[in-house]
């Protein structure tokens, strides 16, 4: 048969420490125990002590031992009670035997000191203590006993009552921690009903609890510190679903109204082929968006593998540079590449990637005749070290409350959508997240030559 564990945490407290207490009263109890008996043995011991010695002043007197040996019963009726017991024996030849109730005696030793014996195989136990004497110069042990019915009849109502006792302090014990664990765990249970009535419509709400204990004032902070993040990434959820509707919406509308319109009249093929022109880069527009918010997913989910390897930056930027060579030309735009640091170690196809789109954002929202400078330097952050690539627009710059923002996906300064290079306001967002598979750090800010996009690699 198996049991369940105990799953109610006042309960385990009141256990445990019950569990503890009674093992303290009961380890208590039994050495109280031990100390009152050993207390009445010690007395009993005494006794016995005392009783042979007085006999052994007594028989030190040739005349007294004679007169005893001779009439036992005088000593007899001098010890009393029937649970005393005494013996003289010299040799193979008891001399006095008073043991009126018959209590078997082991085999002697011959010892100056007293020495002390327990016989509890008959059925009254008996403590004896024997001694050999000198008499006359003649060896003689002397034997006093006694039951230890005075003994227990002492010790068994203390050993019931202590039981008593410690019964009834394990029930107080367990009581006053159910009831202080009730007190204790209060704030818990506050926390509890407090957290439960947040749902999806009170992320806002947050745990207040009044002077709780320390450990759970830093849950509850935590949680706090939770909710933070939930509603944060409740509202750039809501956001970028908002978003995402509409950036599909433009294109789709696009196509869907370019083809009604089309399709009202007869058309010749040079207009049908028009159209799928048309209709190409809104295609082409969509599966861009789609790409890129795949890549951002499999980022966040830390799919994304990274193949690190030694970048010549030199030719890996003039690289880059050759694929908007036409549209730089077109736009007067050029390039200037200053390399303080001449190698990186990232991995290529993302670094690629990251510099495409901060190149094209900046031949985008630049304009015509800008020169796009790309710089790299050595750096040392909370001591690290670090190597910068910045690209930097000239000329341009961002209104501050902008700039915090610029990485957010969808994010985008102005509110039009409609120009044909638009990428969604993706691009940056996928600057940040390949940083951030890098274990690097990226920031946006407007420098004396313009706009400056820096992306931070650690230099190991």
């Amino acid at each position: 048969m198996m049991f369940k564990p105990i799953r109610s945490l006042e309960l385990r407290l009141t256990l445990l420490v019950t569990g503890c207490a009674a093992m303290v009263l009961c380890a208590v109890a039994f050495m109280t125990y031990l100390g009152i008996n050993h207390i009445l043995i010690a007395q009993q011991d005494r006794a016995l002590v005392e009783r042979i010695e007085r006999l052994e002043i007594l028989l030190q007197d040739s005349s007294n031992i004679e007169q005893i040996i001779a009439r036992p019963k005088l000593y007899q009726n001098m010890l009393g009670n029937q649970d005393n017991l005494f013996l003289l024996i010299q040799g193979d030849q008891i001399l006095i035997n008073i043991n009126p109730l018959g209590i078997p005696l082991p085999e002697f030793t011959h010892q100056p000191q007293i020495q002390f014996q327990d016989l509890s195989a008959h059925t009254y136990p008996t403590r004896i203590a024997w001694k050999t004497i000198q008499i006359n110069q003649q060896p003689y042990v002397l034997i006093a006993g006694k039951q230890w019915s005075e003994r227990l009849a002492i010790i068994s109502p203390f050993q019931k009552r202590l039981f008593i006792y410690v019964f009834t302090g394990i029930l107080a014990i367990f009581i006053l921690c159910a009831i202080a664990s009730r007190l204790g765990l209060n704030a818990l249970r506050t926390l509890r009903e407090q957290t439960h009535a947040i749902n999806i419509h009170k992320l806002e709400q947050r745990l207040n609890l009044v002077h709780p204990p320390q450990e759970i004032e830093q849950l509850a902070s935590d949680i706090n510190a939770m909710l933070d993040r939930i509603e944060m990434g409740y509202s750039q959820l809501n956001r970028f679903s908002e978003d995402i509707a509409h950036e599909f919406r433009t294109p789709l509308n696009n196509l869907i109204g370019q083809t009604e319109i089309l399709l009202m009249n007869e058309r010749s093929p040079a207009q049908y082929q028009e159209l799928l022109i048309s209709n190409l880069e809104d295609y082409q527009r969509l599966k861009r968006m789609i790409d890129s918010m795949l890549f951002l997913a499999r980022a966040d989910a830390h799919k994304v593998c990274l193949n690190k390897q030694k970048i010549q930056l030199k030719s890996f930027i003039e690289d880059i540079f050759s694929i908007f060579e036409y549209q730089a030309e077109e736009q007067h735009c050029n390039f200037v590449l200053r390399l303080e640091a001449t190698e990186l170690l990232a991995d290529p196809e993302l670094l690629q990637q990251a510099l495409y789109n901060l190149i094209s954002n900046a031949l985008i929202h630049g304009g015509n005749h800008r020169t796009i400078y790309v710089l790299s330097r050595r750096k040392i952050i909370n001591n690290m070290q670090m190597i910068t690539l910045s690209v930097i627009t000239s000329g341009l710059e961002v209104a501050p409350e902008h700039l915090p923002h610029l990485f957010e996906r969808f994010y985008q300064c102005s509110s039009s959508r409609q120009s044909p290079h638009q990428t969604g306001g993706l691009g940056l967002s996928i600057v940040a997240s390949i940083l951030t598979l890098h274990q690097g750090m990226y920031q946006a800010v407007n420098s004396a030559e313009g706009i400056c996009f820096e992306l931070l690699f650690p230099d190991v």
